[in-house]
């Protein structure tokens, strides 16, 4: 087998030309080769049945005994076991035939009953859903077809993974949303970035360490109306409950250089290392059974150091700079079950993360650098109370503060060569807090064939304070190298003031929603949404949804369609710029073809100077995106399914930002203003166009390999590159209407393990993308507005594209049964080895688009090189 992978691996490292589709799809196949010889070489599966328990409104149901009866024969022959703390079960080594699932009725949910058969090789996965001890628990019999769903949420074309899978594939250093976000669709992102969403709130972070998680989903539901993004650009995490036993989990992650391979611009391989210790713990609080408690924590102590590959007057520069960061994670829970009825939970998180010689790499020299502090503190109520059998509500109360202050490394004037390197102080001393309190209160509602849930989401209802000293000893801007030493810069920019400015960001969101059963064969959900900010508000913001799910050929085949609307947010640090740069709090202001090292002229009062202003354009709305599908979805065998969806976008009245007192044509030499410099106004003008078709497959793929594997096909275009984009001529937009700078069109991405139960397992992630757009510059401020984006004549925007990437993920580990427990109650010691790039694949990145650089169509940073990554973890 070594010699088989050796050979594959090689093979894989002439991947690298991925512009064509024929080469991507040769990638493809040499990928899926080396996945069969994996596969040949290990051992085939065994029979098993997996599972979760869930409670009525789906959250996870630890600690009940779940048992396997085989029909006609004696007790004795059966199987049980106990759902660990995310509710999941999993019982092995199960011979084929006829089985009755059985939960006794004393956890204060009613008796379940459920008839499955079991096949030879294969696992049959269950999900059971426990209804209160006041409702008649109807007895079912599982399908042994295993048919596909038409609920709303059980789209198969989404990326849904539970604990058990994160920790038996490749995930570097235990981050899980880093691991799921390649599934994200860019054009489903909005404004601020990715929606996380942690147990129905959003937030920056999960709030609890890796080993408290107890799954993850992407595109759940495309088209709820209860959430502000569509499913590709949200994930969302639901965390493990309290259990009525004490159930725990530590892990000890360790990295070091010694093991890597070398970075393609490193010179010298940098020492780094990274130690992450992380664990959580559940039980029990008394003697009543009704309290429980979660705890859990993460200590990264993350040793890094960029790479600079700079071209500066003394020629190219390549060197290693330090750059660590230390991370601290702690959360606190407390559960009480009032009645079978009443639940409530309190939390409280704190987040400390300290940074340093952050932004450093690539062009961009160690001088440059930023030391920064992130504290986070969060406070969370939740509370379920189960009005009736049908009724449910759900109020969530979120208070956060956070203090997050940054320091230049270096004190000094700021020197940016285009293409070139970026040197002197950082010049980004800057402090923001924020007091914000977020309420989420859902109703659901089961009645006859309709299921309704409606419900205020308020992601923010908070108070900013920032203090700017950015910027405030000045940038000098270069066009090359050649103009550094002539010491004529193309544009000066500093700024002064007070630079203090509080201000209330608030965004409030309200929903309907009711998902009908038509018939036995067709679903549809009708929904409607509300979104309101306190600035770019308009009160026209509703949001309609509209999907469907119709069944055909008995179950193993579902068509599925849906269309909505999706307003987009502003986030914070555009209505700070609004607060800030309005001449009073912070005055900046530009000078073109500025002396050098002293700008000014000499006795030149700067308030003489015409100052720099951020206004909002008039009439400006929220920008909204309209996104629809179709597609099918087909039970290739039991476990197994095929998703064919076609996607599209409409995006209307994007974010843009314009100098709209910048020189007038044709000459650009005179502003309209004299009085002013700089206007940047932010627009909502822009406009984008994506199609894509997603092919994915998702189970078990065979009696060996478990996981999901999917194909994006796509292109996007847009005008627009975000709300601080700007054009390259301000008063005409020919050419910026090209491909989206995100777009790719061909992405590939695979997670899955082969072999799950055996010593021989190995857990999978591969990721394969052809390159994403760049601009071509022509390196010369043509229309003396002090941003160096304007193009050669006749040249689009985004008309490069930079190489594609190949990364292959890999993860063995081993589990040991410690004494102390019976059968899947002992505790279990697992080891584990992953390594990430095992092809050391060079992937670049930061390509130079100024034609005048020595760098220009090259890339100046890299990704990192094969790394291994060791960790050893005991469960109980």
């Amino acid at each position: 087998m070594a010699v088989l992978l050796t050979k594959n691996s090689v093979d894989l490292l002439y991947c690298r030309d991925m512009l064509s589709s024929s080469s991507f799809f040769r990638c493809i196949g040499k990928l899926f080769l080396l996945f069969f010889l994996l596969s040949c070489s290990l051992a085939f599966g065994q029979s098993s049945v997996i599972g979760s328990v869930v409670d009525p409104v789906g959250a996870a149901v630890p600690g009940v005994e779940v048992r396997l009866q085989p029909i006609g024969k004696a007790v004795s022959n059966g199987h049980s076991v106990v759902s660990d703390a995310e509710g999941k079960f999993h019982l092995q080594r199960v011979n084929p035939g006829e089985y009755v699932v059985g939960i006794p009725g004393k956890y204060g949910f009613g008796d379940y009953h459920s008839q499955i058969r079991i096949e030879t090789g294969k696992s049959f996965e269950l999900k059971i859903e426990l209804a209160l001890d006041s409702v008649q628990q109807q007895v079912t019999v599982a399908s042994t077809t295993n048919d596909l769903s038409m609920d709303s949420s059980e789209n198969r074309d989404q990326v849904a993974v539970g604990a058990g899978m994160l920790e038996k594939v490749p995930v570097f250093d235990q981050n899980y949303v880093a691991a799921l976000t390649p599934f994200l669709d860019q054009s489903g992102v909005g404004t601020s970035g990715v929606t996380l969403i942690v147990d129905g709130i959003e937030m920056k972070g999960t709030g609890v360490s890796a080993s408290a998680i107890a799954e993850a989903h992407i595109n759940n539901d495309p088209y709820s109306a209860e959430t502000n993004r569509p499913g590709k650009g949200r994930i969302e995490i639901i965390t493990k409950p309290g259990t009525p036993q004490i159930h725990g989990s530590f892990t000890f992650t360790f990295r070091d250089s010694v093991f890597d391979a070398k970075n393609y611009f490193a010179l010298v391989k940098p020492f780094e290392q990274k130690r992450i210790y992380e664990g959580s713990i559940t039980g029990p609080l008394g003697n009543d059974g009704k309290t429980t408690f979660l705890v859990s924590g993460t200590r990264q102590e993350d040793n890094l150091q960029a790479i600079v590959h700079a071209q500066t007057a003394a020629g190219v520069l390549s060197t290693n700079v330090p750059t660590p960061i230390h991370d601290t994670e702690f959360a606190a829970r407390v559960a009480h079950e009032f009645s079978s009825t009443h639940r409530a939970s309190l939390q409280y998180n704190v987040v400390d993360t300290i940074a340093r010689n952050q932004g450093v790499g690539g062009l961009v020299l160690a001088q440059s650098g930023v030391n920064s502090e992130t504290r986070e503190d969060d406070v969370i109520f939740n509370d379920r109370l189960i009005l009736s059998p049908t009724l449910i509500n759900q109020l969530q109360l979120f208070f956060e503060k956070d203090y997050n202050p940054a320091r230049s490394v270096l004190a000094s004037q700021k020197i940016v060569v285009d293409g070139a390197f970026t040197g002197g102080g950082a010049q980004a001393d800057l402090l923001n807090t924020e007091n914000n309190l977020k309420i989420n209160d859902i109703v659901s509602l089961n009645k006859g064939r309709h299921y309704v849930k409606f419900g205020v989401n308020i992601p923010n209802l908070s108070r900013r304070a920032w203090e700017d000293h950015t910027n405030q000893l000045g940038t000098f801007s270069f066009s090359n190298l050649a103009d550094v030493a002539d010491g004529t810069p193309y544009s000066f920019t500093q700024q002064q003031g007070p630079g203090r400015t509080t201000f209330w960001f608030n965004e409030i969101g309200s929903f309907v929603q009711d998902q009908v059963q038509l018939r036995p064969d067709l679903q549809v959900s009708l929904g409607l949404r509300y979104d309101w900010q306190t600035y770019f508000k308009s009160i026209h913001d509703f949001a309609p949804r509209l999907s469907f799910a119709y069944s055909m050929k008995k179950h193993k085949m579902v068509i599925r369609g849906g269309s909505g609307l999706f307003y987009d947010r502003s986030g914070a640090p555009a209505i700070a710029d609004l607060k800030r740069y309005n001449d009073i709090i912070v005055r900046s202001y530009t000078l073109l073809n500025s002396a050098y090292p002293d700008p000014l002229p000499l006795n030149t009062p700067v308030s003489s100077i015409p100052t720099n202003l951020v206004q909002e354009a008039p009439n400006t709305h929220m920008p909204y995106t309209a996104h629809y599908s179709f597609g099918a979805e087909r039970q290739l065998g039991r476990g197994l399914t095929l998703a064919v969806t076609y996607r599209g976008l409409l995006g209307v009245g994007l974010f843009r930002s314009r100098d709209v007192n910048a020189p007038l044509p044709p000459f650009y030499s005179v502003r309209p203003n004299l009085e002013l410099g700089v206007v940047r106004q932010i627009e909502a003008e822009g406009r984008q166009v994506g199609n894509a078709l997603d092919v994915t497959l998702n189970g078990n793929i065979s009696r060996w390999f478990s996981g999901m594997a999917q194909y994006t096909f796509s292109r996007t275009n847009n005008n627009t590159g975000g709300i601080a984009w700007f054009p390259a001529n301000q008063y005409d937009l020919t050419g910026e209407y090209s491909r989206a700078d995100f777009d790719q069109r061909h992405r590939f991405n695979l997670l899955g393990t082969f072999n799950d139960d055996h010593w021989l397992n190995l857990g999978i992630g591969a990721k394969l993308y052809s390159g994403t757009p760049y601009t071509e510059t022509s390196g010369i401020d043509i229309f003396n507005t002090g941003i160096l984006n304007a193009r050669p004549a006749g040249i689009k925007r985004n008309s490069l594209e930079a190489a594609g990437n190949l990364e292959l993920d890999l993860r063995w580990s081993r589990d040991f049964v410690l004494p102390g427990g019976k059968k899947e109650k002992s505790p279990v010691f697992s080891f584990a080895v992953d390594g990430f790039n095992v092809t050391n694949h060079t992937n670049f990145t930061s390509y130079v688009g100024n034609i005048q650089s020595a760098f220009f169509e090259q890339p100046t940073a890299a990704l990192p090189a094969r790394r291994l990554q060791f960790s050893a973890h005991v469960k109980f």
